[in-house]
C-alpha cells in the first residue's frame, strides 16, 4: 500500500568523536515530528543517560530537516533518498538509515532514477527551483522506493539541499519484514554510532557526503521521548558463530549466553571490534545497549547488579561487551 502524506515537523578526526559523545545530551524544540508508536521502557533503564523509566509507554520525537518548510529542490542537481526508520526491537527505540552498496566497498544514499518519460513535464521546474508540482514529486519518489520495497509503508518526511545534491527524506516502516541483511542484499541498515564514530559498516566505507549531512543536522540523530528525554544512543559490537549462516537461516539466528570469563555467571559477549579469523564462522553484527558500564571492574560489575554491562578484556586479546539481559542488544546483520 502507498502511502504519501507530509508530516509536522574514532571516526577519522576527534572532532567526530566528540560529536558522538554529546548526542545524548541534545534535546530539541517544542516544535518536532511526532510518530505514533508506543514504545515500553525497562525500569532498569540506563542510570548514565537522561531516560525517564517512569512512563511505562512513550511516544517517540525526532527533527527532521525542513519537515514543514514549503518542499524545493534544485533542478540542475541529483535527486538522493535519506531513508530512516525507528525501530522498537530493543531495549529503547534508535534509529537506521537504509545505504546502498557499491562495487568500491562504499556506501551511500539511494539516488532517485525516475523512467516516466512524463516526469519532467509534470513537475514543472520553475525559474526559483521550485517544484510547483511538487505532490506528484513526492508521489514518484515513494513510488519509485515502493518498488524495492512492496510491503513497506515509506511516506515523505522532508528535504536538505546540499552544494551537490538534492537529499529528499523518507521515512520506512515494515511491521512484517525482518530488518537483517545479508551479503546478498545490495544495502544495508546503518547506525547513528555507525555514521559519526566509525564512517562504515563492516568494511563498507560511509560516503563523505553523507557523514557531513549528518553532522550538520544532528538533531536528526536523536530520539526523545514526550517529556523530551534523549533515549541513549546504542553502539555496534559482533557476535561470532561457529557456522556458516544462510539467508533461509535469518529467522532461527539468536545470542546464547557463555562461559567465557570463569569469574562470572553465564553471559551474553560481544565482540567490540570486528573479529578476524572468522573463515568457518558467521559474523552477527549487532546493535548494542550498553546502559550502566562498568569498565573493566570485574569486582563491582558482580557486586553491583545495577550495571547492565561490563566491559573487559580476556586474556589480554579478546575485548567484549557483556550484558545481564537480552533485550540489551538487536541483531541487524550476519555475513
Amino acid at each position: 500500500m502507498l502511502k504519501l502524506s507530509i508530516k509536522e515537523q574514532h571516526t577519522v578526526d576527534s572532532k567526530r568523536n566528540s560529536i558522538f559523545n554529546n548526542l545524548n545530551s541534545l534535546f530539541y524544540s517544542n516544535n518536532k515530528i511526532k510518530n505514533t508508536i508506543q514504545i515500553k521502557n525497562d525500569q532498569d533503564g540506563d542510570a548514565n543517560v537522561n531516560v525517564d523509566n517512569n512512563i511505562k509507554y512513550n511516544s517517540y520525537f525526532l527533527d527532521v530537516p525542513n519537515s514543514e518548510n514549503d518542499f524545493k529542490l534544485n533542478k540542475n542537481k541529483p535527486i538522493e533518498l535519506c531513508i530512516y526508520q525507528v525501530c522498537n526491537k530493543g531495549k529503547y527505540p534508535f534509529l537506521l538509515f537504509l545505504l546502498k552498496k557499491y562495487n568500491d566497498n562504499s556506501l551511500s544514499f539511494f539516488e532517485f532514477i525516475n523512467n516516466s518519460t512524463n516526469f519532467t513535464k509534470s513537475t514543472n521546474f520553475t525559474k526559483s527551483t521550485n517544484f510547483t508540482n511538487s505532490k506528484r514529486v513526492k508521489y514518484n519518489i515513494v513510488k519509485y522506493i515502493n518498488s524495492f520495497f512492496p510491503k513497506a509503508n515509506i511516506e515523505y518526511n522532508g528535504f536538505y539541499e546540499t552544494n551537490e545534491k538534492n537529499i529528499v527524506i523518507l521515512n520506512y516502516e515494515n511491521k512484517y519484514s525482518s530488518i537483517i541483511t545479508t551479503n546478498d542484499n545490495n544495502y544495508i541498515w546503518a547506525s547513528v554510532y555507525e555514521i559519526i564514530n566509525t564512517n562504515k559498516v563492516y568494511n563498507f566505507i560511509i560516503n563523505k557526503y553523507i557523514i557531513d549531512f549528518f553532522t550538520t543536522n544532528l538533531n536528526f540523530l536523536k530520539l526523545k521521548n514526550k517529556k523530551g528525554y534523549c533515549y541513549e544512543q546504542p553502539i555496534i559490537c559482533y557476535y561470532r558463530v561457529n557456522k556458516i549462516l544462510k539467508e533461509e537461516n535469518i529467522d532461527c539466528i539468536d545470542v546464547y549466553r557463555e562461559n567465557i570469563v570463569s569469574a562470572l555467571e553465564k553471559s551474553y559477549y560481544f565482540y567490540s571490534s570486528l573479529p578476524k579469523d572468522s573463515n568457518d564462522k558467521s559474523i552477527l553484527r549487532v546493535l548494542l545497549f550498553k546502559g550502566k558500564l562498568s569498565f573493566k571492574n570485574i569486582e563491582l560489575y558482580k557486586k553491583d547488579k545495577s550495571y547492565d554491562s561490563l566491559f573487559y578484556i580476556h586474556n589480554n586479546v579478546n575485548r567484549y561487551y557483556i550484558i545481564r539481559n537480552y533485550n540489551q542488544h538487536t541483531i541487524l546483520s550476519f555475513f
